[in-house]
């Protein structure tokens, strides 16, 4: 799946066997989305383009905008972006690294992560606790430790 120029999304799941790249430029937008990608495959989303994309909020995947395959391998979803883009909904990669990288996500979104790591980098600001957009709350730790 390789998004240039303006795309809008239709309302649903798209399952996705290969990877979902949004190159830099591009301005995609859609509500009501879920994407799956099947097996190993990965999200890349490049600076400078303008992703404005939400969840369903209500069905079997309501609340989740990404949804990575738990049969996959370890690998890597990178979100790089702008001020200007929206992500609403949760990112569900269990089996992957997701780089939350850039300005991205807008005053207004809310993004979930669940990944096996994660790793944020720049000026990137999310809200959490998406319960005004029919989300559950994804409680996080007040502290960390090692365990042995």
């Amino acid at each position: 799946m390789d998004l240039k120029g303006n795309v809008t999304l239709q309302p649903g799941t798209y399952v996705v066997q290969g990877n979902v790249k949004v190159n830099a430029g591009a301005v995609v937008s859609g509500t009501g989305v879920t994407i799956f990608t099947s097996g190993s495959n990965t999200v890349s989303m490049n600076g400078n383009a303008t992703v404005t994309l939400s969840a369903p909020t209500s069905g079997t995947y309501s609340g989740v905008l990404f949804y990575g395959d738990r049969t996959g391998t370890s690998t890597s979803s990178t979100f790089n972006g702008t001020a200007s883009s929206l992500l609403t909904g949760a990112i569900y990669f269990p089996k992957q690294q997701v780089n939350y990288l850039g300005n991205f996500s807008g005053s207004g979104g809310c993004t979930q992560v669940v990944a096996d790591k994660i790793q944020w980098s720049g000026s990137t600001t999310i809200k959490q606790n998406c319960s005004s957009l029919g989300m559950k709350d994804i409680p996080s730790a007040q502290s960390v430790a090692i365990v042995e």
